[in-house]
């Protein structure tokens, strides 16, 4: 039996069937047809269907609302439905006729009279009424207006807010985004989820693993620990939900703890397989077990553990006995724009043997490289020209995560540029390349570093504008340039030496001049671990330390630097504190 035909129910009292083919009012179906598949009712009192001839939309009596017949047909939201034929995905009035002649390859649903659109080509946008784009940008994805304001995501992964011209709300991006709701957003980026603003700041200082929207003020928040809470706008706790007293949290911070414990695993694991070379022959096509095992000359069960852990890690993928690099194992060869292949080399080797005398280090806060292998390391690596190498090249490897910041440093007023420390001079042609103004770029260091880098970059277009000395920062810098670069360097030495390395420094900088730096300011109230675990290796290796703001400020003052301008990277815990004398 169905419900009375004289009843004109309300749609929000109307349901849909457990097998959704029918639509049900009172515990009745609501008429006498079955469907394929039924979809909710929305305003005007229309639902999308679909039978054996085709999809379409029904009134509350389940009479079809035009003649046209679809592949596929959705809810209507401001008077306008979704639909695809054989032509794409376009929209409909309440007669079932186009609204505009363009076809999508997929379309959304209207909310503010906007819609998310996907053109052929797999780009989104948002159109309006008129099925025209409603600004020229096109993006990876784009989501629904609410409240005037839609989230889309870049090439670059990140995602930021637009209002309904396309224009970008904020200046900040994100790694996750949500539209917004009672006035907050939820964001995430490396360090966990959170709630901003419509500035687009973070309303707490505090990361989790996932959070809710707030409702009434208050919103559910699960910690990275899996401990459970309600906090408030300004990010206090208002009640625990889950504390650390739970089971479920305990045993997860017990497992936590003891993946720690055995981290080292994960760091020789990867640093023989890069020793080996196996990603590598895989690269160069020898990709199956038998020409690996053939190449390698090392026992088959060695072979089968290395190969088990690099498909479950995601390094590798095994199709038809063969093997492929996906992303991660493509990031440990040779060549890779963005290679640290060289870095696990350098991480599992002598500074992986120096970090088993922390305990010695910490009692004594003095490194202890001199005590295990008879030289300070950079003389060390100096001395022993493969280990050289391979330090050399690790080093080269983060210079890429400067690009951000060399985009927005001045450089324009810069002739001679003088890199301290310079390495593969990889962060020096960087600044070459965009700055044609400068007339000469320099690289010092000691001479095993400008042996590689001169090898390195002897074919480089702009070699002609490099110049290369070799020595002792800490003895003498025989040159004189009116920008000086220090990158990274000042974190490995204690104040003392820092204050040496700054005299000589002062020395070599012509009058106006500036000196640049490249380091990570760690915050005053250690609310993120920045440069916290990395203090331990740069103790035990080399004595030196990450420091804030206030520590990088009296080590200039003291000698007569003053800092006129920090540059904070949007992409990494690396920034740019500009000085002059």
């Amino acid at each position: 039996m169905r419900s009375s035909s004289k009843e004109n129910p309300n749609i929000n009292d109307i349901s849909i069937s457990l097998d959704e083919k029918y639509h049900i009012y009172k515990k009745k179906p609501l008429y006498e047809k079955k469907f394929k598949k039924v979809m909710s009712y929305h305003q005007p009192g229309i639902s999308a269907v679909e039978d054996t001839t085709g999809a379409y939309h029904i009134d509350i009596k389940g009479n079809k609302t035009y003649n046209n017949q679809f592949m596929k047909t959705f809810g209507y939201y401001e008077g306008i439905a979704a639909v695809k034929d054989e032509t794409g995905s376009y929209h409909i009035d309440l007669k079932g006729i186009p609204i505009y002649h363009e076809r999508y390859d997929w379309v959304g649903n209207f909310q503010d009279k906007r819609c998310s659109v996907r053109d052929k080509k797999g780009k989104y946008f948002h159109i309006k009424k008129d099925g025209l784009p409603a600004y020229p940008e096109k993006y990876y994805y784009s989501g629904d207006f609410k409240y005037g304001i839609a989230v889309v995501y870049e090439k670059s992964g990140l995602a930021k807010h637009i209002d309904k011209k396309g224009n970008q709300i904020q200046h900040t991006k994100f790694e996750e985004l949500n539209v917004f709701h009672k006035g907050f957003a939820i964001a995430k980026d490396r360090e966990g989820y959170f709630h901003i603003n419509k500035k687009g700041a973070p309303l707490y200082n505090e990361r989790y693993k996932w959070i809710e929207p707030f409702y009434n003020g208050q919103a559910f928040c699960c910690k990275m620990s899996g401990e459970k809470i309600i906090i408030n706008e300004q990010g206090e706790v208002i009640q625990k939900i889950l504390s650390e007293d739970a089971s479920s949290v305990q045993n997860f911070l017990r497992n936590c703890l003891m993946n720690k414990l055995v981290g080292y695993w994960d760091t020789q694991i990867i640093y023989s397989v890069v020793k080996f070379g196996i990603l590598d022959l895989i690269k160069s096509g020898i990709n199956n077990f038998s020409k690996i095992k053939r190449k390698l000359q090392i026992p088959a069960q060695s072979l089968k553990l290395i190969i088990k852990v690099l498909i479950l890690w995601d390094f590798i993928y095994e199709r038809n006995e063969t093997y492929g690099l996906k992303y991660l194992g493509k990031l440990l060869t040779e060549h890779h724009p963005q290679s640290l292949k060289y870095a696990a080399l350098m991480w599992g080797s002598e500074h992986y043997m120096v970090m088993s005398r922390l305990f010695e280090a910490l009692q004594t806060y003095k490194p202890q490289f001199e005590q295990m292998y008879g030289e300070p390391v950079f003389r060390y690596f100096n001395t022993h020209k493969e280990r050289g190498e391979i330090c050399f090249n690790a080093l080269s490897e983060y210079t890429v995560d400067y690009e951000d910041l060399i985009s927005r440093c001045d450089f324009s007023n810069s002739k001679i540029l003088l890199d301290i420390g310079g390495g593969s001079g990889n962060l020096i042609l960087k600044i070459l390349e965009r700055y044609e103004n400068v007339e000469k770029g320099i690289i010092f260091d000691l001479p095993y570093a400008i042996k590689l880098a001169k090898e390195k970059i002897r074919n480089h277009p702009l070699s002609s504008k490099i110049e290369f000395f070799s020595g002792d920062f800490f003895d003498f810098i025989p040159i004189k340039a009116d920008c000086i670069i220090l990158s990274r360097v000042l974190h490995d030495w204690n104040d003392t030496k820092v204050q040496e390395l700054l005299k000589n420094i002062k020395h070599s900088l012509l009058d106006k001049g500036r000196l640049i730096i490249f380091e990570t300011i760690v915050p005053e109230n250690d609310a993120k671990n920045i440069g916290t675990t990395l203090n331990f290796n740069l103790l035990v290796t080399l004595g030196g330390r990450e420091r804030t703001l206030r520590e990088f400020k009296s080590l200039f003052n003291d000698l007569g630097f003053q800092i006129s301008h920090i540059i904070i990277s949007k992409k990494t815990v690396i920034s740019i504190i500009i000085t002059n004398i």
